[in-house]
C-alpha cells in the first residue's frame, strides 16, 4: 500500500540509526535549538501552534497565523525536505481558520484528520484524501460540543490520540486544568459529546495550555506535555503514564529543570519554548514518538518583543534532545 511505503521512508527519514533502539526518557532534559526557522509572509506577524506529521518522506506542517489587525488564521507550509526548508516554502492559508490545529492520519478508515478550536463547536474537525492541500478539506464536523466553567477562554488547545480501543481528546482552559473525553475507536471521527473529566488540576501558570499527548515508540507508556507560565518565559512540563484513561504521574515539571525551556532549551533568540509538537515517527493517531530521538518544533519570540497576544512576532524552531 502506498501508505505503507510513505510512513516507512518518513521513519527512516527522521529516526535514522535511532529507529532500532529502544530508549527510555531521560531524567533531566537538555536540547539544543536552531534559530528561527522561518518569518511570517507578507501580511502576517506570527506563525505559531504547530502541528507536524511525516507524509511521503517529507515533512507537512500547519499552524495558526495572525495578521496586522486583529484576526486568526491558519495556514501550510509547501512539504519540507529538510527543516532549513521552512525559511523558502510557500506559506498557504487555509480560506476557513483552523486555530491551534492537530493534524493526524486516522488509520482505520484511511483518512486524514484536522481537529481545531474556535469552529462551529468547542472543536471542530474536518478531513482529506490529500492532507497537502490547505484548502482541500471536507466541511467542518463537531469534534466537542461540551463546555467548561471557570475559564476565561472555554475549552482551547485540543489534541486527539489513540489507543487499540479508545480515541482521547484532551484539552486546556487557561485555568490550571487538563481536560479528558473518550470514544471508542470505531466510533471515530465523530463527536466527543457534551461531557469531560478533570484529569489534572494545578495553578494556573503551572497547567495553562498546549497540552500534547503521545505514545512512545515500543512502549506500553504515554508522555503528556502542557506549556506552563514561568517567570522567565514560557515553558513545557511533561507527565507520564501507563494508560491514556489513567493518572498522570510528574517527570520534568520545574521551571529550573523542565521539559524545555529558557533553563535548558540551547535557545538564545527566545526566552519562550512555547506551543508545538514533538515530531512523530509516524503520521498516525497513536501520536508515536521515539525518545531516542526526541525533536520538539516550538514557537518562539525574539527576546525583548512584547505587546498584544496576537501580535507577538512567534515563529517556529526546532529543539532536538541531547543523549
Amino acid at each position: 500500500m502506498r501508505l505503507l511505503s510513505n510512513v516507512a521512508s518518513a521513519s527512516l527519514l527522521l529516526l535514522g540509526t535511532a529507529a532500532a533502539q529502544t530508549c527510555d526518557l531521560p531524567s533531566t532534559y537538555k536540547w539544543t535549538s536552531t534559530n528561527a526557522l522561518a518569518t511570517p509572509k507578507s501580511g502576517w506577524v506570527s506563525l505559531k501552534d504547530f502541528t507536524a506529521a511525516p507524509y511521503n518522506g517529507k515533512i507537512l506542517v500547519y499552524a495558526t497565523t495572525h495578521n496586522t489587525g486583529s484576526g486568526w488564521g491558519s495556514m501550510n507550509f509547501d512539504l519540507l525536505s529538510n527543516w532549513t526548508d521552512m525559511a523558502t516554502a510557500s506559506q498557504n492559508a487555509m480560506s476557513t481558520a483552523a486555530v491551534a490545529p492537530t493534524l493526524f492520519y486516522y488509520a482505520p478508515k484511511s483518512i486524514w484528520v484536522l481537529a481545531y478550536q474556535w469552529g462551529p463547536t468547542s472543536f471542530t474537525y474536518r478531513t482529506a484524501s490529500d492532507p497537502t492541500s490547505a484548502n482541500g478539506w471536507s466541511s467542518a464536523q463537531p469534534l466537542f460540543s461540551g463546555k467548561i466553567s471557570g475559564s476565561s477562554t472555554g475549552c482551547i488547545d485540543q489534541t486527539v490520540i489513540g489507543d487499540e480501543t479508545n480515541m482521547y481528546l484532551f484539552f486546556a482552559g487557561d485555568n490550571g486544568k487538563i481536560y479528558r473525553a473518550s470514544m471508542p475507536i470505531g466510533s471515530f471521527p465523530g463527536n466527543f459529546g457534551t461531557t469531560s473529566t478533570v484529569v489534572m488540576s494545578d495553578t494556573t501558570n503551572n497547567l495553562f495550555e498546549a497540552v500534547q499527548v503521545y505514545t512512545l515508540k515500543d512502549q506500553k507508556k504515554y508522555l503528556m506535555i502542557v506549556e506552563s507560565i514561568g517567570s522567565g518565559g514560557r515553558y513545557f512540563r511533561s507527565f507520564t503514564a501507563t494508560s491514556l484513561g489513567g493518572t498522570w504521574t510528574p517527570q520534568a515539571t520545574s521551571e529550573s529543570a523542565p521539559f524545555a525551556g529558557k533553563a535548558n532549551s540551547g535557545a538564545t533568540w527566545t526566552n519562550d519554548i512555547s506551543h508545538g509538537d514533538l515530531i512523530r515517527s509516524n503520521p498516525d493517531q497513536t501520536m508515536t514518538v521515539d525518545p531516542c530521538n526526541l525533536q520538539l518544533l516550538y514557537q518562539g519570540r525574539a527576546t525583548g518583543s512584547g505587546g498584544d497576544y496576537g501580535m507577538l512576532p512567534y515563529r517556529p524552531g526546532l529543539l532536538t534532545l541531547v543523549r
